[in-house]
């Protein structure tokens, strides 16, 4: 870059806001990428069309890696449609550092829609094993590519808004072309709108008509099987089509294993409202990786542990399909909290793995029975630190605000919360007008509150306070004693990490033949609360304990 370029740059960016990418939003992107797979080698034109928010835009910024390299820039009119070759348009300056692609724009005043296209190559690498672009061959040695990149975010393939950084920045819908060597499949989000060969090349064209978080567009090529079906589900005017792209030698497994998947999408449908995208469709793609959210083109990298447990394999995953398919049940309910509701600042991350981990629960209970999903989540509550909190931060990026409390302490805070509630009928109209309400769009931990307070017509200020906002977990310890006629309860509440939480107990026994049950408030501290009885109390305990998030020694005597 020339120096006066490299000058103007300097100006724009002290000209531009904190954050120029916040001067706009994103309605629609087109990516139209070749994958080489011997050169390990991706060549992408991408098209970004935009609407100004700030007062005036004349920095148009995009992530994307520095290792990947930039090859043009061009101004684009989406409504010409005269338009034949990109480079043809005009040529927009740029600077490319530090992942940062900084594009000089006219300048465009608040609603006029800003539309730039970025040529660009690069040969996008893994991480490790579950992150990155991932350039594998089957046990044959035939290409077989995936990605995954919520942990680093998509710009590390491709240039865009990076959700990874501007979570309430869906865009609108996507269209994504592959062109690749013929003998090969291209999987995508959305639906296959047309495929084609010619010259020995394929080429796939996928188009996703809903907003969709950047880290859940995706890419897999492979020599896929594709095995499809469809679905009635409930609240769906038409069949969903269901489809699962596996490679040759694992049809027979997921003929077996993918059988429950009918079942689970009713179950989410019933609680969480109908599939989110019945003009895309419900997909599960093998991967090289464990498993990804990846919208309508769901990452699938597990053992097919029905196969093993069937054929008397080994399931290297065995820890975590003790109850289900780990990878199905959870990246499945993503559809639902993550892609279709997504959090509107990571700071409320737990808006996409608590709910997606307490899904998990929801579909034990709904095959099973509720005392099935307790014990469910009881076999998870070591993965609860003690210390923490769900907020993980206003502004923080994917990478810091990402971390397990947000999956376990997630779900628990749920479960407690629905104990809390002691209202089931109002406890699923919550879930299901939660997602319907804010479907498509952005979501905080306000917004839930909202709606539950609304849907049960009582207060959760303090609950939210303690359990979403506070850290840490109660410790309860002490006694529930018989004094002739009464019961005595004495118990310290202590949280064990700066946070005090107020602690329903539900407290059984029998009189005079008759069992009977009062619920009382453990406030933070010492409490001693005394339960008047009609006669002397017998085979006292206590109920439900295990459906709140505490760790507790109360003995009865």
């Amino acid at each position: 870059m020339s120096a006066a370029l490299a000058s103007l740059f300097v100006f724009l960016l002290q000209a531009a806001s904190t954050d120029p990418r916040a001067d706009y939003d994103v309605k629609f992107y087109q990516l139209d990428l070749t994958v080489e797979p011997e050169a390990q080698r991706l060549t992408g034109l991408v098209i970004v069309d935009a609407v100004v928010v700030s007062p005036e835009l004349t920095l148009f910024e995009l992530d994307l890696a520095s290792s990947m390299t930039v090859d043009g820039v061009h101004a684009i009119d989406l409504e010409d449609e005269s338009l034949v070759r990109i480079v043809d348009l005009p040529a927009l300056e740029h600077e490319h550092a530090d992942d940062r692609l900084r594009i000089r724009v006219p300048a465009h005043k608040q609603g006029e829609r800003v539309s730039v296209a970025v040529l660009y190559h690069g040969s996008p690498q893994a991480l490790n094993d579950f992150d990155g672009f991932h350039w594998a061959k089957t046990a044959d040695g035939r290409p077989w590519i995936n990605t995954s990149c919520q942990s680093e975010g998509a710009r590390s393939w491709w240039p865009c808004k990076d959700s990874y950084f501007h979570p309430e920045d869906k865009p609108e819908r996507i269209e994504v072309q592959i062109h690749l060597p013929k003998g090969l499949y291209a999987v995508s989000n959305g639906r296959l709108v047309s495929r084609s060969v010619a010259d020995g090349v394929m080429t796939y064209l996928w188009r996703h008509e809903y907003p969709i978080p950047t880290y859940s567009v995706t890419l897999n090529v492979a020599p896929y099987e594709v095995v499809s079906s469809e679905l009635e589900l409930p609240g769906l005017e038409s069949k969903l089509p269901f489809v699962y792209y596996v490679l040759p030698e694992s049809v027979e497994k997921a003929k077996l294993q993918f059988a429950d998947a009918p079942q689970m999408l009713a179950i989410y449908s019933e609680a969480f409202g109908p599939f989110p995208f019945p003009k895309s469709k419900f997909a599960l793609v093998e991967t090289n990786f464990w498993g990804m959210e990846h919208s309508t083109a769901v990452a699938y990298g597990s053992s097919y542990p029905a196969w093993c447990k069937r054929e008397g394999k080994h399931d290297p995953y065995a820890a975590r399909n003790v109850w289900f398919d780990y990878i199905l049940v959870h990246e499945s309910a993503h559809e639902w909290w993550g892609n279709a509701v997504s959090a509107a600042d990571w700071d409320d991350f737990w808006i996409h793995e608590g709910l997606a981990t307490y899904a998990e629960a929801v579909y034990v209970e709904r095959t099973r029975d509720r005392a099935a999903a307790d014990r469910y989540l009881e076999s998870v509550r070591f993965l609860v630190p003690d210390k923490g909190s769900l907020q993980r931060g206003k502004g923080v990026d994917s990478g810091q605000a990402y971390d397990e409390i947000c999956y376990y302490k997630g779900a628990w805070v749920l479960h407690t919360l629905r104990h809390v509630l002691d209202d089931d009928a109002a406890w699923w109209r919550t879930l299901r007008a939660f997602n319907m309400e804010f479907r498509y769009r952005n979501a905080t931990t306000r917004d839930f509150r909202a709606v539950l307070e609304r849907e049960s017509q009582r207060s959760f200020e303090q609950f939210f306070a303690e359990w979403f906002y506070g850290r840490g977990v109660p410790r309860l310890r002490g006694a529930v004693r018989v004094e002739g006629q009464k019961l005595r309860v004495i118990v310290a509440n202590e949280g064990s990490d700066g946070t005090g939480f107020h602690v329903p107990l539900d407290v059984a026994w029998t009189e005079s033949g008759k069992r009977m049950q009062r619920r009382v408030e453990l406030a933070p501290g010492e409490n001693d609360l005394t339960i008047e009885c009609g006669a002397i109390p017998t085979d006292v305990g206590l109920l439900n304990l295990q459906r709140v998030l505490c760790s507790h020694e109360i003995s009865m005597n």
